[in-house]
């Protein structure tokens, strides 16, 4: 989540998030097989076996951490502890990479919820695919998705909206359960991965010495050129 309260642009990784699942076992024998190799909802769905292994095909971090725990207990991988610093690092790297572009008119007041899709390779290191803008915020299909997605948006006005137009005094933000009750919201599990006041300065002072390299290189190559 990126946002801007007085013009300070601040980036935020969420501790929680989901897998998507295949419904067919993946095999390289069969690259066509697009239920094998795209786990993404719009093509999982058109498979008969569509939540036959987990609901949804979503599994939660609790839920990886004990396939990991009886897959190969040997690798003694630990989700926390050596996929998501990967993930988090990986977040801050796209923030720091469009600073001074993701919001070119500078305004005062903005945020926007964002979703990235990893992938982990057989070493267990992390790849980012892609950045949506747009992302899926449906609940229907898994129980993960109608816990986590309610706390997601709940934590991203608390931080974008409330200090803006701070809640009634003894106002405690809460969400509707399924049974018509309200849950107190949880804590605000985002974390802080880029504040432009403590990062900007590191990231000007980067593309300032990049831009003298190309200025010198080029400088090289009109040098070549004229001999």
């Amino acid at each position: 989540m990126l946002s801007s309260i007085n013009g300070n642009l601040k980036g935020f990784s969420h501790e929680e998030g989901y897998l998507r699942t295949s419904c067919s076992k993946y095999s390289l024998k069969n690259l066509g097989n697009r239920l094998t190799h795209l786990t993404n909802d719009s093509v999982q769905k058109r498979s008969e076996d569509y939540g036959k292994y987990e609901t949804g095909n979503k599994l939660d971090y609790n839920d990886f951490q004990a396939y990991l725990d009886k897959t190969c207990p040997l690798r003694n991988i630990c989700f926390e502890r050596d996929i998501l610093p990967q993930m988090k690092k990986l977040t801050a790297d796209c923030f720091r990479a469009v600073w001074g572009k993701v919001d070119p008119l500078k305004r005062t007041h903005m945020f926007e919820l964002y979703g990235l899709d990893f992938m982990l390779d057989e070493e267990f290191k992390v790849y980012l695919i892609e950045v949506n803008t747009n992302p899926d915020l449906e609940v229907k299909e898994s129980p993960i998705l109608a816990r986590l997605i309610p706390t997601v948006l709940d934590n991203t006005f608390s931080l974008a909206v409330d200090p803006l137009f701070p809640p009634p005094p003894n106002h405690t933000q809460s969400h509707k359960r399924s049974n018509g009750s309200y849950e107190l919201c949880p804590e605000n599990k985002f974390e802080l991965v880029f504040d432009e006041k403590t990062d900007a300065a590191q990231l000007a002072e980067v593309i300032r010495q990049r831009g003298n390299v190309i200025l010198e290189i080029d400088d090289e190559d009109a040098s070549s050129s004229e001999d």
